[in-house]
């Protein structure tokens, strides 16, 4: 289950910092995609309260930059509430197994094991489907396409006679 808190600076600057744990499973291209039906909505979701969030972030500021820091303290409760529904857009991606790894974008990160190591398949909102990868700890931006993965055979069972 993921973590939150919220951290306020004096001036009523507010931190979100929401800890995820490692994923519990692992997912092949064709589980993936057909998870995308859910993952889709649930992103596009978070995309939505995070603008908000973003917006009434500038609504703060700009309050106390005038000094009408009452306003500025009803919009945190604004700001607070909108977290809280990120916060249980997260859990549900964690639920499935995926990461959100860019809240402007919206990248998915899916784990996989290829070829005995694990790496990452990734999505984001403007492709119809998984069609990317990285390695595990890649600086964040470096996808490579598909094709350049190397899967695992399938196992086979073997019947002895």
């Amino acid at each position: 289950m993921s973590e939150f808190h919220i951290d306020f600076s004096p001036e009523g600057d507010a931190s979100i910092i929401i800890t995820a744990p490692k994923p519990r499973r692992f997912f092949t291209v064709d589980q993936a995609n057909r998870a995308l039906v859910l993952i889709r909505r649930i992103v596009a979701d978070i995309l939505l309260e995070y603008e908000k969030l973003n917006d009434l972030q500038e609504t703060i500021e700009a309050a106390q930059a005038v000094g009408r820091s009452e306003h500025a303290k009803s919009i945190t409760e604004e700001l607070v509430d909108a977290i809280s529904i990120i916060h249980g857009y997260v859990e549900e991606l964690d639920e499935l197994g995926v990461e959100l790894k860019d809240w402007t974008l919206g990248v998915v990160d899916f784990p996989c094991v290829a070829n005995g190591r694990e790496v990452v398949l990734c999505w984001q909102p403007d492709e119809q489907e998984v069609g990317f990868w990285h390695e595990v700890n890649a600086e964040p931006g470096v996808r490579r396409p598909l094709e350049t993965l190397v899967m695992s055979p399938p196992l086979v069972t073997v019947k002895r006679q």
